[in-house]
């Protein structure tokens, strides 16, 4: 890179930090004008040769430029340079360098000091000595500074500008001869002086006054600010506050008023006095207003429900209450029955009050203790005199194997099963005469034996069949009763069946005997049943009895046997000859 180059780029860069400076240092807005015209002086350096031989700088230029400002930030600017140098100077080339050129304008304005930046393009005309001169489309942009001297004038310390344009010299004068271009990458400085022309003018100084909330509570506080406007923001404005509803607490353009012993129901004004110390031209004045609300007593409203109860139930009463302010409240409950207690839901228990009606008052008082009154009433019965529902005598019911089956689901129940479902039927009915809730729940079993799914499907048939018998022979509400089928699930094992034998006082000691040598027979009959329970509220649940009815005359058909029991064969054997009807060398026994 070329001295000269260097040169350019640490002048731009110097541009650039002071543009970067004043930047900072100068934020206040200034009104904008509509025109800007700047006339100066301006030297360049095109820091480019021709044929290897470079060009001299221009120690005298003349700088021109028009700026219409579309806002405060934005304009657009037309922009003139003339540069022209003569004689020699050793081997650098003599040229005249003339530029028009147009394109944005984006400034800073601040109260001092107007930073600006440019983007151009258009017209570069270079003229070397002895060439004929080139006319190319060419670029410049930069920064500046302007020092505002007064509202229409102001002084251009500096701007500097990159400008590019390649131009292109043939031999003998002519262009585009194939010589190499000749492209200017050089350097402006300009300085002179600036005119500012319409736009408007300094707005002059006011002020706006506000409160957060126009009506309040006396004692709730009231916040008060004040919006200089067209002040010098540089400068700290003074405020005076004034106020005839309560006290300033605070300084500066937010203050507190503290509006304890304000009366209810009044209007106030706030008002603000803002001067500029540094100007005393700068003066201004605003007003604002608040009220206070005038304060009403609580409403509540209340009711009992129920409204009517047996003696023993319980009632509760239930109170609407607030404050038109918001504020909280209270609620007490008297009466002259015994009802009483604090809150917006009363629980009353009736046990202790005699039958009847009573009066009872609710009084809302808030947190200035205005209060307010409701009445509601509720009257007590007496309760009558309810008969316990009968004892139920249940029994669990038993099928054959495999019983019913799914060709006839309707089958299966033996008579001693529909004799004992006969008289529950009679019992369960006299029991829903007094309680009408009761629920008579049938529980369907199966023995372990054959596959879940066809146990399960059996057990579906076997409580299906006790409901239906029930229903249709017994005249019980089908509604009244629910079904369970639990397949093999719950299994009763030899020990619950001996123990139900043991307990069973219709069999004697020799049938127990017997019943026990033919345990594994005994326990699957067991567990081929439906059992029973009654349950209703507020009374114990009652479930069936699991008797297996072996003094049944039918109790062989249900075991899986025949109708007459078989004999047991005596204890002794004798050789010989079978004796007709019996196994050879064994005998019957009598018949016990």
């Amino acid at each position: 890179m070329s001295h000269r180059m260097k040169s350019s780029l640490a002048v731009l860069a110097i541009a650039a930090t002071l543009l970067l400076v004043s930047t900072t240092a100068c934020a206040q807005d200034q009104p904008a004008p509509k025109w800007e015209i700047f006339a100066g002086y301006s030297w360049a350096d095109p820091n480019t040769k021709l044929n290897h031989v470079p060009f001299r700088n221009y120690p005298a230029g003349l700088g021109a430029a028009g700026t219409y400002d579309f806002n405060k930030w934005l304009g657009l600017t037309l922009d003139y340079g003339g540069h022209f140098n003569s004689g020699t100077s050793g081997t650098r080339i003599p040229s005249t360098l003339n530029t028009l050129m147009i394109g944005p304008k984006l400034t800073f304005r601040g109260e001092h000091f107007s930073p600006f930046v440019e983007a151009l393009g258009g017209w570069s005309r270079l003229a070397p000595d002895h060439f004929t001169a080139d006319n190319r489309f060419g670029f410049q942009g930069g920064a500046g500074i302007d020092m505002n001297l007064t509202q229409h004038w102001a002084l251009r310390i500096i701007q500097a500008d990159f400008m590019y344009a390649p131009h292109r010299f043939g031999s003998g004068g002519t262009p585009g001869s194939g010589v190499p271009k000749t492209i200017v990458r050089g350097t402006r400085l300009q300085g002179g002086i600036v005119y500012m022309a319409g736009g408007g003018e300094q707005a002059p100084v006011s002020a706006s006054c506000s409160v957060d909330t126009s009506e309040v509570w006396a004692g709730e506080p009231v916040k008060a600010t004040v919006t200089p406007h067209n002040f010098n923001p540089k400068h700290t404005v003074d405020v005076d506050w004034t106020t005839n509803g309560g006290k300033v607490e605070g300084k500066g353009e937010s203050v507190t008023i503290n509006t304890t012993g304000a009366a209810e129901g009044q209007s106030y004004n706030v008002s603000a006095h803002v001067t500029d110390p540094h100007d005393k031209k700068a003066v201004a004045s605003c007003q604002t207003s608040f009220s206070t609300k005038k304060r009403l007593p609580p409403t509540i409203t209340c009711n009992a429900s129920p409204s009517s109860v047996e003696q023993g139930g319980s009632i509760t009463i239930h109170s609407e209450a607030s404050s038109p302010q918001g504020g909280p409240v209270t609620v007490a409950v008297t009466s002259g029955c015994g009802a009483s207690g604090q809150g917006t839901d009363v629980a009353v228990d009736t046990s202790n009050i005699q039958p009847g009606s009573c009066n009872v008052t609710c009084t809302v008082t808030d947190d200035h203790q205005l209060t307010a009154n409701s009445t509601t009433s509720f009257s007590v019965r007496e309760k009558p005199v309810v008969q316990p529902p009968p004892t139920l005598v249940l029994r669990s019911v038993y099928f054959a194997t495999a019983q019913p089956t799914e060709k006839n689901p309707n089958g299966g129940l033996v008579k001693s099963q529909q004799d004992t479902l006969t008289g529950i039927a009679s019992e369960f009915k006299k029991y829903l005469a007094v309680k009408s809730d009761a629920k008579l729940e049938l529980e369907a079993h199966a023995d372990p034996r054959g596959s879940d799914a066809y146990n399960q499907a059996l057990t579906e048939r076997r409580a299906a069949r006790v409901k239906s018998f029930l229903v249709d022979q017994g005249g019980v509400p089908g509604d009244s009763i629910d079904t369970r089928a639990l397949g093999k699930q719950e299994q009763l094992s030899a020990d619950n069946v001996k123990q139900s034998m043991e307990d069973d006082t219709s069999l004697t000691a020799g049938e127990k005997r017997r019943l026990q040598q033919n345990m594994r027979t005994i326990v699957l009959a067991a567990n081929r049943r439906v059992d029973m329970k009654v349950e209703a509220p507020g009374v114990p649940s009652q479930l069936s009895e699991r008797r297996y009815p072996f003094s049944a005359a039918d109790a062989l058909s249900l075991i899986g046997g025949r109708e007459k029991p078989k004999v047991a064969p005596r204890t002794g054997t004798r050789k010989g000859p079978a004796r007709k009807g019996t196994k050879s060398g064994t005998r019957r026994k009598k018949k016990k």
